[in-house]
This record gives structure tokens, sequence and C-alpha cells, in this order.
């Protein structure tokens, strides 16, 4: 690929698009020169997922000013013309240090070698240059990123019987979790009766259905256009449209399944409202699970169709007693049931209980005025939080060689 070449509209058409890398990646390109600039853009338009940003110096130094308002790059590519090693060590000291950057120079001397071998620069390309080479690298630079990434941790909340109040806890975990500044997105596959979007009171931009039409090419960049954003952080998508009436929006499982992979990929915690219990669709949303909450209240058919989900998920997934939590919700001294005796029918050693407050949760459902922001101080956010904390497995001791949870199941 030679810079000094610029790529007419008519060469365009004989370009072969490049196959989509393994993980989508943010480029920076550094120079005032148009001559460097304009091959390299023409070469951009060739990639699905790799994104380019072209910078001039000025342009590049009020970047790093700002930056709390740009994405960060995956690599930067500078002309060898500019002042590219003050530029390599500011990139180096503000962003990161282990930032691939990549030399484009027309004269290879000894000088710019050494200087580039002492900042550690990732690769020296000399033009002209085979475009292969720079395709190589950006390949590589994203399959480094893919390995690097932590995949998000995926809980899902799901009622025992209907009326339970997995939708409200679930919305507001993860509501909980972005104010703690946890990258979270809340999924709400519930076509008929998603209630996330009231909670939050937010109408999404787009609905589960929409994603999974088109998941095949979604990237990180796609994704987050499709997801909504609310004040506190936290994406959310749900399946419920107000806007249609001749139409159930249906959710294909293998679409879904996808769908989640590339989640994981770009966050940090993945909460599902799977309130409706068990479905076909929504399989492998609780296959993938990490944390399973079964919410119950204090009465007979809620334990009975508890005891026969938790036998469900241990036949089905073959989950483990520590990856199941079952959760009392409104919990009252006064009933007679007690955790003792609903511990003893599901043969489970740990529950967790969340008080009774019907003002608080009234004011959530119909209002829109979230647990954690409206009413901090009551009981039931402080059991929400610890919760949170059981997610985010931040508070364990070690007990006779087990990893215990110290501070949140009512015994």
């Amino acid at each position: 690929m030679n810079t000094t070449h610029i790529t007419t509209e008519k060469d365009l058409t004989l370009y072969n698009e490049k196959k989509p890398l393994a993980t989508s990646i943010n480029i920076w390109t550094i120079s005032d020169d148009d001559l460097f600039i304009d091959p390299l853009s023409y070469y951009s338009e060739q990639w699905s997922n790799a994104h380019f940003t072209f910078l001039n110096f000025e342009d590049y130094c009020n970047k790093l000013k700002n930056q709390s308002n740009y994405v960060k790059p995956d690599l930067v590519i500078i002309d060898a013309k500019s002042d590219w090693v003050n530029i390599s060590n500011n990139l180096k000291k503000k962003i990161s240090k282990s930032l691939p950057i990549l030399l484009i120079t027309d004269d290879t001397n000894t000088e710019i070698l050494r200087n580039a071998l002492k900042l550690e620069i990732k690769d020296v390309l000399s033009i002209p240059f085979d475009e292969s080479e720079l395709d190589n690298l950006i390949i590589k630079c994203s399959e480094l990123k893919s390995i690097n990434r932590k995949q998000a941790k995926t809980s899902i909340f799901i009622n025992a019987k209907g009326g339970m109040g997995a939708s409200i806890i679930a919305t507001s975990i993860s509501h909980i979790l972005a104010l703690d500044g946890e990258l979270t997105v809340l999924i709400d596959p519930d076509a008929q009766f998603g209630s996330s979007s009231g909670l939050l009171s937010l109408i999404p931009k787009y609905i589960l259905s929409d994603a999974l039409q088109q998941v095949n090419t979604l990237d990180e960049i796609a994704i987050s256009g499709i997801l909504t954003k609310h004040d506190s952080g936290l994406r959310f998508i749900p399946n419920r449209s107000d806007h249609l009436y001749d139409s159930i929006n249906d959710i294909n499982e293998q679409a879904f399944g996808d769908f989640l992979a590339k989640l994981k990929g770009s966050h940090e915690h993945i909460i599902i409202d799977l309130s409706r219990g068990l479905e076909k669709q929504t399989l492998p949303a609780v296959a993938d699970a990490d944390n399973v909450f079964i919410v119950i209240q204090q009465n007979i058919p809620a334990i009975k169709e508890a005891s026969i989900l938790i036998k469900q998920l241990k036949h089905l997934f073959g989950f483990n007693q520590e990856k199941i939590k079952v959760i009392v919700n409104r919990y009252s001294k006064n009933i007679d049931i007690n955790p003792d005796e609903i511990k003893k029918s599901l043969h489970i050693s740990d529950i967790i209980l969340v008080p009774n407050d019907y003002i608080s949760v009234s004011s959530s459902t119909n209002l829109g005025e979230l647990l954690a922001t409206h009413f901090e101080k009551k009981p039931i956010v402080k059991t929400l939080k610890e919760i949170t904390s059981i997610i985010t497995n931040k508070y364990t001791v070690e007990e006779n060689g087990f990893k215990k949870v110290f501070s949140f199941f009512r015994r």
C-alpha cells in the first residue's frame, strides 16, 4: 500500500471488503498531511468494524485534554513527518503504556528505528508497503483485544410463579450496579408484560427483536447504539413496544444466544428479567447464567413452584446449589411461614429476605421512582445492595477452605 498514491473513487470499486474483525477496534490516525491521510481514509472504508478517526495535530491535542469525551484507541497510526516521538510519549503516558503504535515513514533510517525501539513502537512501515502488512497488524490488534477482554457475568431473576416481584428486583439491582460504576445491561425479553421501560421512565430506542434481526452484523459500536441509556449509566433493552398493536415480538433462540455472547464482550454485568419463568426461547440466558435468583413470597403455592423450579434447573442445566439463590420478596415476620420452614421445604441452607415495603415499591412501580435514588435509606434498598454485592463478589471471606458470603443471608 503506497500512501503517496491518492486512490480515486473508481479505484474503490476494485476493493474487496475485508473480513470482519474478531472484535471491533478504534484506530487513531495522526497527521497534518492530506497526502498521508487520504489513502488511509479510503483504506478504512474496507473495514466494517475497524473505526478510524483522523486527527491533525491540533485535534490530537484537544482529544488528550478532554479524555472523558472520547473512546480510547486500540491502535494509533502516526505520520513520521510529525513530532512522533513526543506524540508517542504522551499517548503512552496518558492512555496506556501498552498502547500499540504504528509509525509510517518514507525514510527508515537508523535514528528512527532506534527511537522506535526505545519507545516500544509496535511496528514501523516504510512507504511504499504492502497493504497486507497493515491488515495483519489490525487483525492482531483485534485478536489481542478479544483475548484480554473480561467476559460479563450473567445474572437472571426468575419468578417461582406469577407476581412474585422479579421485575422490580432485577431492575433495581441493575440500577444499583450502574450507580456503583459497573458497566451493566438489563434485558427484559417479555414482549407482553415487560415493565422495565416504565420502571426506568424511559422510552426505548429499539427493542430486543430489532437487535436479534440484525445480530450477525452487530459490533460494540452498533450494540451501544441499539441499547437505551439511563442517566445512571445503565443500558437496557426491553422486548415490549407500546406502538405495535398487530403482533407480539418473538425471540429466536439461536439469535438470542448470539446476542448475549456479543454483550458479554462489552459489559461487566448482564441482568436478565425472566419474570415469566422458563421459556424455550430464553433458555440460552439460563444455560449461560452465573447466578440464578428465584423470587418467591411467603405462601405455599410459591414455595411449591420454587421447589419444582430448583429441580428443573439442576436437571436441565446441571446447576449446583451454589449457583441458585432464593429471594423471599415482601418478607414479613407477621406471616406464619418463617424462613426456617422455607429452607427446609426447599432443601437449602440460605435464603435472602427482602423486607416488605409497600409504599416505596408502589411509588417505584406507579411513578417510576427508582428505589436506590428515591428511597436510599430504606431497609429494602440495603438488602438490594447486599444482593449486588453477591453478584460482584466483592464481600467474601474464607471459612474452612470455602469461599462464603457472610453478611447477606438470613440463617
